[in-house]
C-alpha cells in the first residue's frame, strides 16, 4: 500500500520535490556547474536577434564549401569582456531540431558525423550558423551574438594541391635547404597533407605541370647550376634522375653571362618550356622581418622556349626585347598564346651588377636602398603575344592589366581559356602585403577586385582542372602562409575564402600551391636521385666548404692546393684535388681553381669518429694509399 500525505499527495513525490529544491541551490550556489538551458537562446534568438558586440571571423558570410572538404574550424572574437561562454545555434529547414553547442574557447569545430549532416542540408540552401555569448555566473544574459550562412557547393574539387612548406626566415630556409619539403594536399583528407619530396639539399622551385597531371617540371639547382630544371613523369616512385634535367644556361653559352631560368612553365601539351632567362633578379634575404622576409623580382630577362623534342632553345621574337624585363609567362590553355608581365628592364649601368660576377657594390646598394625604401618603384604591365609554334609574334598590353600605374603580375588562364586571374599591387612582383587577385575576361577588359581576397597578401594562385575552384597563398593568419579556396562561376563571380586547414603546417610557410590533375587519395613519391651524382656533389659540397660549412663535405688544404671530400651517408664517396691559380689564393670567394684529379671511391669509407678533422686525417690516407695525392 503506497503511503500519501494528509494532503492527499504522495510521499515519494513530496521527497522528489524537496531533493529537486536542493539541487537547484546548490546549482545556483556553484554557477560554474551550471549548463544553461540550449533553447532559452534559441528562443531568445527568435525573439530578439543577434545581439551584436560579436564577429564570427571564420567562416565569412556566404561562404561556399567544396563538398568533400573536411570539416572546418568556426572561430569568432567577442568585443564583450564579461563573456566567457559562447553557445553556438546551427539550423536550416531540413535539419528539423538545431544543433547546439557550448564552448569556453573562441571556436568550435563540428565533429565528421555533424560536418557531413550540415552539408548535406547547406547544398541547395542556407545553414545558419549563430554564435551568442554569455557569462556563467549570469547565462540568462546575452551579451552577444552574430550570424553567417554558409553552402556547399555541387562541384568538387576533384583534384590534390601540390605545394611546399617551407621554414622562416626566407634566409635560414636559403642556407637550409634540406629543411623545406614538397607535400601533395587532399582537401578531403583529416589526416596532414602527405610529403612526397624531402631532404632535397638544393634549391626547388616554381613547379608547374601539364593539364594531364602526368609530367611535373620544376627548378632545381643541380650541381650548383642556377638555371638546372627538371621535366620528369609525376606518378608513383618517379625518379628525378639526371636524365630528365635539362639547363637554361646552354641557351646561348657563347654571351658568358648567368643565366637562372627564372618562373618557368611547361606547356599544355608539354612538348615546350617557357622561361625567363639571361635573367637578374632583386632577391634579398630580410632576417630582420618574419612577416615578409625577402624582395623578390626580376630587374631584366628575356623569354625563351625550351623544346623537348628537339631539344633546343630559342628566344621568343616578340617577348625577348632587351630594353624590357619580361617574366611570369602562362600559356593559354589551347598553347596559342602567352601572357606574362613586362616592365622597362634595369641593367648593369644602374644594377651594378655585369651577370658575370663582377659588381660594382656601391651601385648595387644604392640601388636595393631605394627599393627598400619605396623611393623607386618598379611596376608590371600584362602583355599577350602569340606563340605561334616558338615563331612568336606582336607582344600587345592587356586592357585592364596594363598602363594603370599599378603593378600587375603572375596571370593565370582558367582552363576554358574564358578568364584571367592576376595579382595587384602598388609596385614589384611576388609577397606583397598589398596584393591583391583580380578576375577579367581572358581578351581584356575592366578586371574586378576578387571577393577571395584577405587582409594580408593574395598571391601565387591555381585553377582546379575542372575551372571551378581557385587556390591561393595568404599570409592572413600571420607570418605563415596558408592556403585558401574560392569558388568560380561561369559568369567569374567568386566567393570568401575557404582555409584549408588540414594542409597548414605549424611553424611553415606553406606556398607555391599548384593544382594537379590527380584523383584525391592517389599517393604519389618522387626520389630526388641526381643528388648522388659526382658531378652534382661536387660543386655542392665545394660550395658548403668555401661556405665555411662542413655539412655533406671536408677539405684539407693549402694556398697551393687543396683535396675535397665529399661524405654521403657516412661514406666517402668522392675525393677531388685542386690547384689554387688565382692572385689571391688566400680569398677563397675569388679563387680559380683547376681541378687536377677527381676520383670517386670505389670500396666504402665508414666514419668511425663523428670529429670531422678525425674523419678528414683518415679520408687523406686512404687516399694516399689510393695514389689519388702525393
Amino acid at each position: 500500500m503506497r503511503k500519501t500525505s494528509p494532503f492527499g499527495v504522495r510521499i515519494e513525490h513530496c521527497i522528489l520535490v524537496f531533493l529537486s529544491v536542493i539541487l537547484l541551490v546548490s546549482v545556483c550556489c556553484n554557477p560554474k556547474t551550471r549548463k544553461p538551458n540550449p533553447e532559452f537562446f534559441y528562443s531568445e534568438l527568435q525573439a530578439s536577434g543577434v545581439a551584436g558586440n560579436l564577429e564570427i571571423t571564420y567562416p565569412l558570410d556566404e561562404t561556399l564549401f567544396p563538398p568533400e572538404i573536411v570539416s572546418p574550424t568556426i572561430h569568432w572574437k567577442d568585443e564583450t569582456k564579461e563573456a566567457d561562454t559562447w553557445i553556438v545555434i546551427i539550423e536550416a529547414e531540413g535539419i528539423g531540431k538545431p544543433i547546439f553547442h557550448f564552448s569556453d574557447q573562441a571556436f568550435w569545430q563540428p565533429g565528421p558525423s555533424q560536418w557531413e549532416e550540415i552539408k548535406n542540408h547547406s547544398i541547395e540552401e542556407d545553414v545558419r550558423i549563430t554564435v551568442m555569448g554569455f557569462n556563467q555566473e549570469n547565462p540568462e544574459n546575452v551579451l552577444s551574438g552574430a550570424d553567417i550562412r554558409i553552402r556547399t557547393s555541387t562541384d568538387e574539387v576533384g583534384a590534390q594541391i601540390f605545394y611546399r612548406d617551407v621554414t622562416l626566415p626566407f634566409g635560414y630556409a636559403i642556407k637550409h635547404c634540406e629543411t623545406i619539403r614538397w607535400r601533395l594536399g587532399d582537401i578531403s583528407c583529416e589526416k596532414e597533407s602527405r610529403v612526397v619530396l624531402k631532404n632535397l639539399f638544393v634549391c626547388g622551385n616554381c613547379h608547374s605541370f601539364t593539364p594531364d597531371g602526368k609530367t611535373l617540371a620544376m627548378d632545381v639547382d643541380y650541381a650548383n647550376d642556377k638555371g638546372s630544371y627538371v621535366i620528369a613523369p609525376f606518378a608513383e616512385g618517379t625518379i628525378l634522375s639526371t636524365d630528365n634535367i635539362i639547363t637554361w644556361s646552354d641557351y646561348r653559352t657563347e654571351d658568358r653571362e648567368k643565366t637562372y631560368g627564372l618562373l618557368s612553365q611547361i606547356s599544355p601539351c608539354g612538348r615546350y618550356v617557357v622561361s625567363t632567362v639571361k635573367d637578374l633578379s632583386v632577391f634579398v634575404p630580410r632576417d630582420e622581418s618574419l612577416m615578409y622576409s625577402q624582395l623578390f623580382f626580376p630587374l631584366k630577362g628575356i623569354l625563351v622556349i625550351y623544346d623537348t623534342f628537339t631539344r633546343e632553345f630559342r628566344a621568343l621574337p616578340g617577348a625577348d626585347d632587351q630594353k624590357y624585363v619580361q617574366s611570369n609567362a602562362n600559356w593559354s590553355p589551347d598553347g596559342k598564346y602567352i601572357v606574362f608581365a613586362r616592365a622597362k628592364a634595369i641593367h648593369s649601368d644602374e644594377s651594378g651588377n655585369t651577370g658575370s660576377g663582377i659588381v660594382d657594390s656601391t651601385k648595387a646598394y644604392n640601388l636595393l636602398h631605394a627599393f627598400f625604401n619605396r623611393t623607386r618603384l618598379v611596376k608590371f604591365d600584362l602583355y599577350r603575344i602569340p606563340f605561334n609554334e616558338g615563331k612568336g609574334g606582336k607582344a600587345e598590353p592587356l586592357e585592364g592589366a596594363s598602363n594603370n600605374n599599378m603593378s600587375n603580375y603572375f596571370a593565370r588562364y582558367s582552363p576554358d581559356g574564358k578568364w584571367i586571374v592576376f595579382c595587384q599591387a602598388e609596385s614589384f612582383m611576388l609577397l606583397m602585403p598589398d596584393s591583391k587577385l583580380y578576375i577579367m575576361p581572358a581578351e581584356g577588359e575592366t578586371p574586378r577586385e576578387m571577393t577571395c581576397n584577405t587582409t594580408n597578401m593574395n598571391s601565387w594562385h591555381s585553377w582546379s582542372p575542372n575551372g571551378r575552384w581557385l587556390v591561393f597563398s595568404s599570409k592572413k593568419r600571420g607570418a605563415y602562409t596558408d592556403l585558401y579556396l574560392t569558388h568560380i562561376d561561369e559568369n567569374g563571380n567568386d566567393t570568401p575564402p575557404v582555409l584549408l586547414e588540414k594542409l597548414s603546417i605549424e611553424n611553415r610557410a606553406c606556398n607555391i600551391p599548384e593544382f594537379v590533375n590527380i584523383a584525391p587519395g592517389k599517393e604519389i613519391n618522387l626520389i630526388a636521385q641526381f643528388q648522388d651524382d659526382p658531378f652534382h656533389l661536387i660543386p655542392v659540397s665545394l660550395k658548403k666548404v668555401r661556405d665555411g660549412e662542413f655539412v655533406g663535405s671536408s677539405y684539407y688544404g693549402n694556398n697551393r692546393a687543396t683535396v675535397a671530400i665529399t661524405i654521403r651517408n657516412k661514406r666517402i664517396i668522392h675525393i677531388e684535388v685542386m690547384e689554387f691559380v688565382s692572385e689571391n689564393p688566400d680569398d677563397p670567394g675569388k679563387i680559380i681553381k683547376k681541378v687536377i684529379e677527381r676520383q670517386s671511391i670505389a670500396d666504402e669509407f665508414v666514419e668511425q669518429d663523428k670529429d670531422s678533422s678525425r674523419v678528414l686525417l683518415k679520408a687523406i690516407e686512404k687516399a694516399l694509399r689510393k695514389g689519388i695525392v702525393s
